[in-house]
């Protein structure tokens, strides 16, 4: 009896054998060889039943057979016997030569199977361009049209999310789609679309939630009030509206925020400022007095002396009142054996301190001395003395952000550019968990400047840079805990805060936003004004100038002369900054 079938790949027969012997090699051999030399080379013994004496014999095509699919336009090859993965790209330009307009879709070699397709040449294209960017080979990725646009992938088994996302994202993007279009994968099942979209953007102005509810501060412990919303990040692929970005002054306690002039600062500030006062934090501000109106909506909500606004003497006094607080509380710390102040339940004097320091470029620039003056001329002097008080502010907030990033202490600097040559120093910066760098357009030097990983930082996408309104108030974060991102910040006016701030029956008050002339004299090593007269003696050269304490504060230059008046009270400035 003999039985003789045919399929795409394979070809079988049996034959009845009386007296077949599986385990005689020599036997299978020679009956192997009958049956080739009667049906067709090629047929090996692959199956013997004892019961009837059927011997099962099959042979592997050994030419290549190609036949239209029912029902479709595809075409299936039985391959030749013995093809390899490694002879995908020869069989694919042997079959497509011989069949035009088609182009392998799938390749089995271990199935003996092909498959072409008739495809139009940018669906050709497509398949070609995921195949790249998943580092395969084309016939390995499926390509169809998705319901609503765009495409439907079926990935291979070699997707990897982490490798192969952004390479699929610009493939969305540049090749098969436009701008804004993306990718949804799931590594799981293998299927990705690429869906059609708009590129994510910002309206022209985003406001100040005020309606959101506000966590007033009860202890350090409960910190729903460490997370201060400044605005809005970019939205994903195919998001109307990103997520709120929220400053963490948990994960760090200080911010450098950086960037050009009408970049976009004071909006982030104001924003972050009026959080913080309403949440009964205790708020100190430093600024150059002709900047110094930007917050007067603020100044009826400083700590007591935290106005270091009106003059650099005022400056010192308001870094030092925050340093000296700072001391007190690690003394607390060190004695209770406490190493952080987020454990700090019972002490109501522990609440959150904010040193702001705007415009911090213009507050450590150098007044010009003029040398070729005698050394007790007027402008000398008042220079030097001048230069002598930035020098101290900029040692406070440096000693601040080094030494009381465990107490509640937290430092926002703002300036245009942060590097040694404009006062930031690499130890402040370094002190800073969270930066910002604001404009649309921010060059390669400044991304340099202002992050500690530029490469790593988010970019503003070109669709925001260059569109009118949009672009305005945009930047871009590293931040502790946070990927980085685009954001733009929260607008409102001032006198929105203030009016808002002026309706709070929680945010503190203060007594006297300015130090006082005790308070200065304290914190500058200078003696006091007289009280009764506002003046000082008659060799003061500047009228109502401090001098040192002479009991206890002799100055000397460097050669040994002693100095008096304003001239020492730089000569100490500059002796307590180095």
């Amino acid at each position: 009896m003999t039985n003789t079938s045919s399929g795409a790949q394979v070809q079988r027969t049996r034959h009845q054998i009386p007296g077949f012997d599986p385990h005689n090699d020599a036997h299978v051999k020679a009956v192997e060889k009958k049956v080739s030399d009667a049906a067709g080379t090629g047929f090996k013994v692959v199956g013997f039943d004892p019961a009837t004496d059927t011997v099962t014999f099959e042979r592997t095509r050994a030419v290549t057979e190609v036949v239209a699919e029912k029902g479709s336009t595809r075409l299936v090859a039985s391959l030749r016997t013995g093809a390899k993965p490694s002879d995908g790209e020869r069989e694919a330009t042997r079959l497509e030569n011989q069949y035009p307009g088609y182009t392998m879709t799938r390749f089995e070699p271990h199935l003996s199977s092909a498959v072409l397709e008739k495809s139009p040449e940018d669906a050709v294209r497509r398949r070609e361009a995921v195949a790249t960017a998943l580092s395969v080979k084309p016939w390995d990725v499926r390509v169809a049209a998705r319901r609503g646009g765009g495409f439907v992938l079926q990935a291979p088994k070699a997707y990897m999310p982490s490798k192969h996302d952004e390479k699929l994202a610009e493939v969305a993007q540049n090749v098969v789609g436009l701008p804004g279009w993306y990718v949804d994968a799931d590594a799981k099942s293998l299927r990705a679309q690429i869906i059609p979209a708009e590129p994510p953007t910002f309206p022209a102005m985003i406001p100040y939630p005020f309606d959101r509810e506000i966590p007033t501060f009860s202890s350090p412990s409960d910190t729903a009030w460490t997370q201060a919303p400044i605005g809005r990040a970019i939205g994903r692929p195919g998001e109307e509206t990103g997520p709120e970005f929220r400053l963490d002054l948990r994960s760090a306690s200080h911010t450098l925020l950086q960037g050009l002039p009408m970049s976009g600062k004071s909006v982030n500030i104001n924003a972050f400022a009026y959080w913080m006062a309403q949440t009964g934090a205790e708020i100190a501000i430093v600024d150059t007095p002709d900047k110094a109106v930007d917050f007067e909506w603020l100044r009826p909500y400083v700590r007591d002396g935290g106005w270091g606004c009106e003059s650099y003497e005022a400056m010192v006094a308001t870094c030092g009142m925050v340093y000296a607080e700072g001391k007190r509380r690690a003394a607390v710390l060190k004695k209770r054996g406490i190493n952080n102040w987020f454990s700090i339940t019972d002490d109501p004097s522990f609440r959150p301190v904010v040193l702001i320091a705007d415009e911090y470029t213009g507050l450590m620039t150098p007044e010009r001395v003029p040398k070729a003056s005698p050394k007790d001329h007027p402008m000398r002097v008042e220079a030097e003395m001048t230069n002598g008080y930035k020098d101290m502010v900029a040692t406070f907030i440096q000693k601040i952000s080094l030494e009381m990033r465990f107490v509640g202490v937290h430092v926002f600097v703002s300036t245009q550019l942060g590097n040694t040559k404009t006062g930031v120093s690499t130890a402040l910066k370094a002190a800073c968990g969270n930066r910002f760098l604001m404009g649309p357009n921010a060059s390669d030097n400044q991304r340099a400047n202002a992050f500690s990983a530029p490469d790593s930082v988010a970019v503003v996408p070109e669709n925001v840079r260059t569109t009118a309104g949009v672009s305005k108030g945009v930047g871009v974060t590293e931040t502790e805990g946070q990927p980085s991102t685009v954001f733009k910040g929260y607008f409102a006016s001032t006198d929105e805060f203030a009016g808002r701030l002026a309706r709070s029956s929680t945010v503190r008050r203060t007594s006297r936003p300015e130090p006082t002339r005790a308070e200065i004299a304290e914190h500058t090593g200078m003696d006091d004004l007289d009280e009764g007269s506002g003046q000082l003696g008659d060799d003061d050269p500047w009228n109502g100038r401090r001098v040192p304490k002479a009991a206890s504060d002799r100055v000397y230059s460097e050669d040994g002369t002693e100095l008096t008046g304003a001239a020492a009270a730089a000569r100490a400035a500059k002796q307590a900054g180095a």
